[in-house]
């Protein structure tokens, strides 16, 4: 027997779906399922022969049973494929961690802003996993809401709900501050590089200063994407590292770029590729168009954060520099760049940005030096003209 149903407006814009889902074997009597739609006549038919099509294929899920944990594993299979694993990661530990124990056990069309302000309340002032005091930091909170509201989204597109109650927090989110940029100078991007000189280390810290490519661009890039007779590199891929292993993906702004690199360093990337081609070969491995530049030294992929590890540990043993992340070198890059006078424009594109307005953001304390630069020179151009005006 093919499953039924039937709808009833409840008030204007609101149906009342009644289906059966046959006989409960274990007592004989008819199960039937109510839920609610909000939208036209049309929408709740179209909806009601979704459900309908769902318990014939074996597929349906009560929707006045499924809990927020059930919604959000379901959620999480859904945007598998529309987002980079290591997104999906990042996902899958909010929930896991924070999200499922709070409020997994609520079902999903009774979920209310209470129950989110209670939870909200809780990671801000606990439920660190590190064991530290106090809650949350305001960027994970944020990451947290961001995921829930998603998934909650989605589930008013399925029709599970008639809103979202993480909407009513979107203008109450806590407030990230930003951390302040810690960079290195000029003449401190020297001494780090003497410091590197004779480690594997070198090369990803020279390119990071000298092209201000991301971590993951630089571990990579391969020999056929440098041209050392024009001096030029093309970003075309980035390594990302999740648990499940390593992968090779588009960078960031999913857009390739070309960075031009200084003589210094075309200099240097000729002497690793001589270096490279002779260490290569003793372990019986040719050298080819696809051979990593900052690989381990059998040619595999070097793990991202290995390079982050390293970095750190040598960072700690060089007491006369600046304690900084590697990331770090990147913003060095580009605040010599604006220091130095290189237009904005240029400064984006060498770093991969998909808009200027984000490289003005990032390097405001060095616009502001620009700022006062550019106040002086109009300072002295209306001083001269202010001078030489007629008695």
């Amino acid at each position: 027997m093919r499953p039924s149903g039937h709808l009833r407006q409840r008030s204007s814009g609101s149906y009342e779906l009644r289906y059966s889902l046959g006989t409960d074997p274990a007592t004989g009597k008819r199960k039937t399922i109510t839920t609610t739609v909000r939208g036209t006549r049309k929408q709740a038919e179209k909806e009601l022969r979704r459900l309908l099509h769902t318990i014939d294929n074996g597929e349906h899920v009560d929707p006045s049973r499924m809990t927020v944990r059930d919604w959000l594993s379901t959620w999480l299979g859904a945007v598998r494929q529309e987002v980079s694993p290591r997104t999906h990661e990042r996902y899958s530990e909010l929930i896991q961690h924070f999200l499922a124990p709070a409020i997994g056990h609520v079902p999903v069309q009774k979920l209310s802003p209470a129950h989110i302000q209670a939870t909200y309340n809780e990671l801000a002032t606990g439920k660190r996993r590190d064991g530290r005091q106090g809650g949350l930091s305001p960027r994970t909170r944020r990451q947290i809401h961001a995921v829930l509201s998603s998934a909650l989204a989605r589930a008013i597109e399925q029709q599970f709900i008639a809103h979202n109650p993480a909407e009513a927090f979107r203008r109450r989110l806590p407030k990230v501050e930003r951390r302040e940029l810690t960079t290195l100078t000029a003449e401190e991007c020297g001494r780090l590089l003497a410091a590197v000189r004779h480690r594997r280390l070198y090369w990803p810290v020279l390119l990071a200063l000298a092209t201000g490519m991301r971590r993951g661009e630089i571990l990579a890039l391969r020999w056929r994407n440098v041209d050392l007779d024009s001096g030029t590199i093309r970003v075309v891929e980035s390594l990302e590292q999740t648990k499940q292993g390593l992968r090779f993906k588009p960078p960031k702004s999913d857009r390739s770029r070309g960075v031009t690199l200084p003589a210094a360093v075309i200099e240097e990337l000729r002497r690793l590729k001589r270096e490279q081609a002779e260490e290569l070969l003793n372990l019986g491995v040719r050298q080819s168009a696809a051979t990593l530049l900052c690989g381990r030294a059998d040619g595999e992929p070097l793990q991202p954060r290995s390079l982050t590890h390293e970095f750190a540990i040598l960072m700690g043993r060089l007491s006369d520099l600046p304690r900084v992340r590697f990331h770090d070198l990147r913003h060095s890059h580009a605040t010599q760049l604006l220091l130095a006078g290189i237009h904005p424009k240029v400064a984006q594109e060498r770093l991969g940005h998909s808009t200027i307005t984000t490289t003005f953001d990032l390097y405001s304390h060095v616009t502001a030096t620009m700022q006062e630069e550019a106040a002086a020179k109009l300072d002295s151009v209306f001083r001269s003209a202010i001078s030489t005006r007629p008695a």
